[in-house]
């Protein structure tokens, strides 16, 4: 516990990362309190007079997608709920907004400065903020200057809030300490495999099998199953069929041309002093015809990669910074600028100017998010007509050929949604199969009649029609036959391995393999099965034996050594307790805080907009 708590306190991207982003919709559902599931609206998430568009969901959306889903498709993201996790954290945000906005309170520059020089993971060797290693650490992370100070707005603003009612709130160390000794104890073992090989054990007899077969009848029994035809309609089969009018994609280009258009950018290069005297006593050295790079590497021991911003857009600086960067001519010098990092000094190296996005370099993604507004739109309007088909006594294979869709069979389901020897549904209805609300339906209709549709998934409606049903029922030996042998095979094996294991545990004289010291929960033990040798090995006494079995290999157990924290460590680590327990307290304020803001704010989601824009950038 303790060795994951230290780790991920260590980078200041992720610890804010994971007090802004992995909450969530914790606490509510985005279904639960989304109004509309389109609409024309240009707010994504709403809370009293502050709002955020789909269009800054979008980007941040993508931005953490690049940052922490790297390998995901969009497609993937969003079926992996990185929209809610996204919405939920901007969701945080507005509602703060709004509570501030309702009880006057403001961050000023001095406090955004302050929060930001005293972070550690900012500070250099001596324990001063170094700008270099900030930049290094947002360009490590993907994320905008101009991004992370807003981040830093939003955790003041709710600290704002949050601190004076939990100030309050405090685990004592004496608790700490025993929580942290407990944790960081240690054991040794000797550890004696014995592997289970199903591979050496004779062919059973008959009466061996009849007899096993008798005993574990109950797991080789079929279970209820039920053989059903699903009709589905989804935005994505529409979709496919759409054809986009030339008019309307022209429109939504003169529509959204800044977005389109490319920004212009420069290359920058940057020093930034914690006083004015040091600023203008570069600047003096810079007017005077010395290297830019010289005078940061010996006033500050910055190096060329420090003093680098690269090729930056206005949007992506402070806008103290960007004022002055934009107004500079190539190679100008500017400066001083003051922000909440200090004085900065930079100089414009390069120019690249902006251009004029073009309809062709953009039209398959208009013609694709036109697409998806348009097959959402559709579709539900395909989807009363479903359920009015159903409920005028139409059966699903003639809803299917009204209103387009697909329909599938699918024999043989179990309610876990495996096949009669426990797999996975294989074919057309592999993937229904898996989801809770379709096995839900079909389960819940009665034999040969349609359900109602519901909604499921990625924007889909479906509907059940129960063809059959096989009722539970014992397996005739026969029928099983190699799966029985199988099993009665492992189980010897087991037998024959664990009886060697605990002949070796019986004489307490364990000359196996002497571990490294490692924790309760196995960190520290090189062993695929470290957790439950761990747990062998802190619930009995030094000197004593146990076994353990993993279905691969049975383990003879002893414990040799008990290896307690040292003063030190408890010391060091009860703090971290500490840190970690009031955290604890502290986030399930915030939560109860964040429903009871929701109410008052009338918090408002919608995420289908976004969604959409979403699809038409894939």
């Amino acid at each position: 516990m303790l060795q994951a708590m230290r780790s991920g306190t260590k980078s200041p991207i992720m610890k804010f990362f994971l007090l802004f982003l992995a909450a969530g919709f914790a606490l509510w559902g985005i279904g639960d309190v989304t109004t509309g599931l389109i609409g024309g609206s240009d707010k994504a998430i709403s809370a009293s007079e502050d709002s955020i568009s789909p269009r800054e969901v979008v980007v941040e959306f993508e931005r953490t997608r690049r940052n922490y889903m790297p390998n995901s498709s969009v497609s993937e993201a969003l079926q992996n709920g990185l929209l809610s996790d996204v919405m939920g954290s901007l969701s945080r945000d507005v509602l703060f907004q709004a509570e501030n906005r309702s009880l006057g309170l403001t961050v000023t520059r001095d406090m955004q400065r302050d929060a930001i020089i005293h972070e550690k993971s900012f500070q250099d060797e001596s324990g001063s903020f170094s700008e270099g290693r900030f930049m290094r650490t947002l360009a490590n992370a993907g994320m905008a200057e101009s991004d992370y100070l807003r981040l830093v707005d939003n955790i003041l603003m709710r600290n704002q809030i949050v601190d004076p009612l939990s100030s309050g709130i405090r685990f004592d160390s004496t608790t700490a300490r025993a929580i942290a000794a407990f944790d960081l104890e240690k054991r040794t073992v000797s550890l004696t495999s014995f592997p289970v090989r199903p591979e050496t054990i004779a062919e059973p007899e008959k009466s061996d099998i009849d007899k096993f077969f008798v005993e574990n009848k109950s797991a080789y029994e079929a279970p209820e199953l039920r053989n059903v035809t699903i009709a589905s309609i989804s935005a994505d089969m529409i979709a496919s069929n759409l054809k986009v009018d030339e008019t309307a994609v022209k429109a939504a280009f003169e529509n959204r041309i800044d977005e389109f258009n490319k920004p212009e950018t420069r290359n920058i290069r940057q020093m930034v002093f914690d006083d004015m005297e040091k600023a203008r006593r570069a600047l003096t050295r810079l007017d005077a015809g010395e290297k830019f790079n010289a005078v940061a590497s010996d006033m500050l021991d910055w190096t060329e990669a420090d003093t680098n911003l690269g090729s930056v857009s206005k949007s992506a600086l402070d806008p103290a910074i960007a004022e002055v960067a934009f107004s500079a001519n190539e190679g100008d010098l500017a400066g001083p600028v003051e922000t909440a990092f200090g004085q900065h000094i930079i100089v414009v190296d390069k120019i690249t100017a902006g251009g004029q996005a073009e309809l062709a370099d953009v039209e398959q993604q208009i013609v694709a998010t036109l697409r998806a507004e348009q097959s959402i739109d559709l579709l539900y309007e395909k989807a009363n007509e479903f359920e009015d088909a159903i409920g005028s006594g139409a059966t699903l294979s003639e809803v299917v050929d009204m209103i387009g869709g697909k329909l599938i069979t699918v024999e043989n389901v179990s309610r876990s949604g495996l096949d009669i020897d426990g797999n996975r549904i294989t074919g057309a209805g592999a993937k229904l199969t898996q989801d809770t609300a379709v096995l839900d339906l079909i389960w819940s209709v009665e034999i040969n009649e349609t359900s109602v549709i519901q909604e499921v998934g990625d924007n889909m409606f479906f509907a059940v029609f129960v063809n059959s049903e096989t009722p539970k029922q014992e397996r005739n030996l026969t029928d099983v036959m190699d799966r029985v042998i199988s099993d009665w095979k492992q189980v010897e094996a087991i037998k024959k391995a664990k009886a060697s294991a605990e002949a070796v545990a019986k004489l307490n004289d364990n000359n196996g393999t002497i571990s490294k010291p490692f924790r309760r929960n196995g960190l520290g033990l090189d062993h695929q099965a470290a957790g439950i040798i761990a747990n062998r090995a802190f619930n009995q006494e030094k000197n004593s034996s146990g076994v353990v079995e993993t279905g691969s290999e049975a383990i003879a157990v002893k414990t040799v050594e008990i290896v307690p924290a040292s003063d030190a460590e408890i010391e060091e680590n009860s703090a971290l307790v500490v840190e970690v327990l009031n955290s604890a307290l502290r986030e399930d304020l915030l939560n109860m805080m964040l429903l009871s803001f929701s109410e008052s704010h009338d918090l408002q989601l919608n995420a289908a907009g976004v969604r959409q824009m979403l699809v038409g950038t894939q």
